[in-house]
């Protein structure tokens, strides 16, 4: 069953639901996914279901895009953006095949599970194929048992370690 907006709502009643900030394992995943971008420049960079932005304010790129769902987590993030390159909208994944913009970079972290896309991979793929340049890189890190996306781009790297009871997997793509 897809979780409803209201749920959500509720989740983000405060600023670091996850306690992400406080938390060595998820200070330690975000130290992953950014040792594992590949070193060059990007323009434009989009982060899907980017929460308070936890993620979203270390990205590299000269324009960033965090985009989330939940109104609250939106909100969070704003207040907590300091940069005047780094910019946050509420929207959810799938309004994003309508957007104008093209990006770079794509980061899709804790996003692609049953509970939030439902059974949507296909259209997934399409959207994410839509918003991502030619040899763009997209990363996607998620709960190894929970996901099971994969995407028809080059896989460049792919990365598998312990987090909290679980396995993360981190996949870099290129289109």
């Amino acid at each position: 069953m897809i979780q409803s907006k209201k749920e959500l709502e509720k989740w983000y009643d405060s600023n670091d639901p996850w306690k992400y900030g406080a938390d060595t394992e998820d200070i330690k995943r975000k130290k992953i996914l950014l040792t594992e971008l590949p070193d060059r420049e990007y323009e434009t960079v989009l982060d899907i279901g980017c929460g308070n932005g936890f993620i979203t304010q270390d990205l590299p790129g000269n324009l960033i895009l965090g985009v989330d769902l939940s109104e609250n987590a939106i909100k969070y993030a704003c207040e907590n953006n300091k940069a005047t390159h780094i910019f946050f909208e509420q929207q959810n994944i799938f309004e994003l095949y309508h957007t104008e913009k093209t990006f770079d970079l794509i980061v899709v972290t804790g996003v692609l599970y049953p509970q939030y896309i439902g059974a949507s991979s296909n259209l997934i793929f399409v959207i994410i194929d839509r918003l991502l340049n030619k040899n763009g890189i997209l990363v996607s890190v998620h709960i190894n048992d929970w996901y099971n996306c994969r995407f028809p781009y080059d896989l460049f790297r792919e990365h598998i370690y312990p987090y909290k009871e679980y396995l993360h997997r981190l996949e870099v793509y290129q289109k």
